[in-house]
């Protein structure tokens, strides 16, 4: 009886178990408060502290939350917040940047016939600057202040405020303050709460943090000064963020946003995606002015290569259309992002009009086997390759004409070369044996992709011996790095040679001196020869006896004596 009454007791309270849970409450004084399973907070209050969703939770606020400055949310992976109220950082730092064509818009209600306006400025403004104010037939100067009056009226109507800016650095209206005489309050507005057209709202710091790991849902939200960081999956649907740009998307991540306005970045864009994060992005009004919308913003632009020393042509890089030359380190590698700008890839300005870099590679190896290049376009992603065609010039074999040569007589052979690259080369090919330079006739030769040559080449050598004929391209030395990807280094080699010196016989002296004494006498002949003969204009000379004395006498005369001084003995024999 007493067992039945106590199983009865606990079938009761088992339902009760879920009601008996806990509610977290927000942190308060620093503390770190953890949401472990699903809550929602439906009334107004505020936080100071540190907030954790977690353990795939989530917790959904319909009311409005007032976050102390400095605070940070956390939605860990696999949890969710989901907001449909507010969250309010408690410390607004926002400015409202003006430009020579912005105009304000006011209207403060009907509080005095007349009264004054205050303006304050982020800095003061130098006195060489031009810096006018006119509202109505009302004008100020504001060089030389970091704050203004200015009289209008206060009774309800529209205030238009025109500027006459000439001054180089950007300037932020941080408030307007009302001042009268009469007995209605005194309106101020914070740089958000200012209509204006082409005026630029400015953050310029975030009140508190919002870290999303896991799902971050908006519909129908309002969020003021948060730093927004999405680097797990956020959805924005009809509602409104203000000074809470930029949003980062991270790498790999999404972000949908429909609907929605981003008013106030603390930066040039509204959202910033981030390398290959994903965003939809349809029917929003933006900060305006010189803000624009998102932009996809690469952590780097690395592109490795296939070759050091390779001149890397850029244009059209990045949100300014860059144009630059740049080279590839030792490794292959350029970083063709060395600023903000050029890691800027895509983006959608101010209008809403998207824009995308349409930057070009060309990307050229000049060496003495000719140039290789290529031309692409610049690649969108961190980390990319680009290759540039090269030849492989292979020195295939080397047939040698026979088995045997003799020294210091050629021997044919045929070095067989291909091209199995994706480049033509014009190459010079040099032969060895045993690692030195060799006696041969040159061999140059160009060839295309895919081509193979037949080359005739005569071999010479000076020594005996057993030898092997080994021939290699010959490579320049921009290319030396890469040697082993473009030919096969070791070359190509004949079958052995066997060199021998030829036998000399003991007639060969006499033979060689025999054929000197034959050139000797020969040249002798012919010069006496050419020395006797006679022009024939004299005629023919008529034959004379001589006496044994002229005879004797003759024999003495000089072969080489002139024509005339024979004549002129021939006469004394008369």
């Amino acid at each position: 009886m007493r067992t039945a009454f106590y199983l009865t007791l606990l079938l009761l309270l088992t339902p009760l178990s879920g009601v008996l849970h806990t509610q977290a409450e927000p942190p308060i004084d620093g503390a770190t408060v953890e949401i472990t399973e699903d809550e929602t907070w439906n009334e107004s209050t505020s936080m100071s502290g540190e907030l954790f969703v977690t353990n795939g939770s989530t917790l959904t606020i319909t009311d409005v939350l007032t976050v102390a400055t400095g605070n940070v949310i956390n939605v860990e992976s696999g949890s969710t917040l989901t907001v449909s109220g507010s969250i309010l950082g408690d410390e607004v730092d926002s400015g409202l940047s003006v430009l020579n064509s912005t105009q304000l818009q006011l209207n403060f209600g009907d509080l005095a016939e007349t009264g004054q306006l205050r303006f304050d400025f982020d800095h003061t403004i130098p006195e060489t600057a031009m810096f006018n104010l006119t509202i109505g037939d009302q004008t100020v100067d504001a060089a030389g202040h970091d704050h203004i009056f200015i009289d209008v009226s206060l009774n309800g109507t529209d205030l238009l405020a025109d500027f006459d800016i000439y001054y180089v650095f950007p300037v932020q209206i941080l408030s307007i303050q009302t001042l009268h005489s009469g007995s209605g309050n005194f309106p101020t507005l914070s740089a958000h709460e200012i209509n204006h057209t082409n005026g630029s709202l400015v953050w310029n710091s975030a009140s508190f943090t919002l870290n999303v790991q896991g799902t971050l849902i908006l519909n129908n939200a309002s969020i003021y000064g948060a730093d927004v960081q999405c680097m797990g999956m956020c959805m924005i649907e009809q509602s409104e963020l203000v000074g809470s740009a930029p949003i980062h998307v991270g790498d790999a991540t999404t972000i949908l946003v429909n609907s929605s306005s981003i008013l106030g970045s603390r930066t040039d864009e509204d959202i910033i995606v981030h390398d290959l994060g994903q965003i939809t992005y349809t029917n929003n009004q933006g900060t305006g002015g010189t803000t624009d919308q998102w932009i996809r913003l690469l952590s780097e632009r690395q592109i490795q290569t296939n070759s050091p020393n390779i001149t890397v042509h850029q244009t059209g890089i990045g949100y300014g259309s860059s144009v630059r030359d740049d080279f590839t380190d030792s490794t292959g590698m350029v970083d063709i992002g060395g600023s903000e700008w050029k890691r800027i890839v895509e983006w959608v300005d101010s209008n809403g009009q998207y824009h995308s870099e349409n930057g070009e590679l060309t990307l050229t190896l000049s060496s003495g086997w000719g140039d290789f290049a290529t031309t692409v376009p610049a690649p969108q992603i961190p980390q990319a390759v680009i290759n540039i065609p090269l030849p492989y010039i292979e020195i295939v074999s080397i047939d040698a004409e026979d088995t045997t040569a003799e020294v210091d007589k050629k021997i044919g052979a045929m070095v067989s070369v291909r091209n199995t690259g994706t480049a033509s080369a014009t190459v010079n090919i040099w032969c060895y044996v045993d690692g030195n330079l060799t006696d041969t006739t040159s061999l140059t030769t160009s060839l295309a992709p895919g081509e193979e040559k037949e080359l005739p080449v005569s071999w010479w050598a000076n020594t005996d011996g057993s030898q092997v004929l080994n021939c290699k391209a010959l490579i320049p030395d921009k290319l030396q790095s890469i040697a082993q990807n473009i030919t096969n280094i070791e070359g190509g080699f004949s079958q052995e040679v066997g060199w021998y010196i030829g036998e000399e016989t003991e007639d060969q002296p006499f033979i060689v001196y025999g054929l000197l004494a034959l050139i000797i006498i020969g040249g002798s002949a012919l010069f006496s020869l050419r020395a006797s003969t006679k022009d024939n204009s004299y005629g023919d000379v008529k034959e004379y006896s001589r006496t044994s004395e002229n005879a004797t006498k003759d024999t003495d005369v000089d072969a080489n004596a002139s024509s005339d001084n024979l004549e002129t003995s021939e006469g004394d024999e008369d």
